[in-house]
């Protein structure tokens, strides 16, 4: 299969303008026009009780109160503001009943989330359950032959418990979670795809996500671009791990960020766009292995750059992101030998939804 080139992503210095139109890298048929894939890696924790609505907006970066969606998409923090793990936090809809949540989290993480929850919940009314086994999440996004318009007024329809805008970016489309979906309506006259092709979905996107990519108890939110995905509320007030997220708003300085990359071997052309090759092995490089610019001043080499994790020939890592020069370039190149001594390059693509422009100035927080 060739290399197939993912679309630009265009935005208006905001995250909520995207114009977005990526290529089907699936085979899709011109009659089956969506794609989803069934992501099980996701788990699910249902909060219930009268005082959840509180309760979740004291412990998160976004806004529960304010919110008028049935989606937030937010981080849980420590007392010390790094990134236990990113989540999406559905309303569910009881008009009659006490307020009631689900929190959609990698699977991996619901027992460690579910410990962390129950420390805060003191005499407030408040219910957990672990609703990873009835409950399943599938990510639903357009193909190329499909309209923005189109797509969303057929998105719109309800399907399963939660069906939601995903709040991250447009291209990546809704993610609905119920029981046994696979014969709707909706996916039957659908594509669909592995939770590999989600995947590169998400990376061609550059969009982070789950705990190979924000590492739990040592990433930073803004290292995982949670400012620019709609995921932090800086008026909210005080939640676990405000105090150092709000200062580092504040002076505007992320040093590093988790940034998609492609590979490329020494004999090959170095990529002009990002791309996925499903010719590669699925995991050639290393998670952790470090990344050295190819072009780089001694102030920029003092920093680390860290592939975190990826499929074929794409991933994710987290770069100086002064090697874009305040967003002057749009790319970086980077080298590294593998672990069985190959050597290999790596071309970082900024995504338009991260805006560098505006000045930095070095603080302690981001080292």
């Amino acid at each position: 299969m060739q290399a197939i080139k993912s679309s630009n992503l265009l935005f208006n210095n905001s995250i909520n303008t995207i114009k977005y139109n990526l290529p089907s890298i699936f085979n899709a048929s011109q009659k089956r026009l969506k794609h989803y894939a069934l992501l099980n890696s996701r788990g699910l924790i249902r909060v219930k009780g009268e005082d959840s609505t509180k309760y979740l907006h004291s412990i998160i970066t976004n806004n529960v109160e304010k919110n008028k969606e049935n989606v937030l998409y937010a981080d849980f923090l420590t007392n010390k503001g790094r990134v236990i793990c990113d989540s999406f936090v559905y309303k569910i809809d009881n008009k009659d009943e006490s307020p009631e949540y689900l929190i959609d989290v990698d699977k991996s993480l619901v027992p460690y989330l579910l410990k962390y929850l129950k420390r805060y919940i003191l005499r407030s009314d408040i219910h957990l359950f672990n609703a990873s086994k009835n409950l399943k999440v599938w990510s639903v996004w357009k193909s190329d032959n499909e309209t923005e318009e189109d797509f969303n007024k057929e998105l719109q329809n309800n399907i399963g418990v939660i069906n939601a805008k995903d709040p991250r970016c447009p291209s990546m489309g809704y993610r609905i979670v119920g029981k046994k979906l696979e014969n709707s309506e909706l996916f039957t006259k659908s594509t669909k795809q592995t939770e590999d092709d989600y995947k590169v979905h998400r990376i061609l996107n550059g969009i982070p996500e789950g705990p190979k990519e924000l590492i739990k108890n040592t990433s930073f939110p803004f290292e995982a671009n949670l400012d620019f995905l709609n995921g932090v509320d800086y008026h909210k007030g005080c939640y676990i791990g405000q105090e150092l997220t709000y200062r580092t708003h504040k002076r505007g300085v992320t040093r590093k960020r988790l940034i998609p990359v492609q590979f490329y071997k020494e004999n090959e052309t170095e990529p002009e766009k990002l791309a996925v090759d499903t010719k590669w092995e699925k995991s050639v490089v290393e998670p952790g292995i470090k990344l050295t610019p190819c072009e780089a001043g001694e102030n920029e080499n003092r920093i680390k750059n860290i592939y975190r994790d990826g499929i074929y020939n794409l991933g994710m890592a987290l770069v100086n992101v002064d090697l874009f020069k305040n967003g002057e370039k749009k790319t970086t190149l980077f080298s590294f030998n593998t672990k069985d001594n190959q050597k290999l390059f790596a071309k970082a693509f900024l995504p338009n939804y991260i805006d560098l422009t505006k000045k930095e100035e070095k603080t302690e927080t981001e080292e």
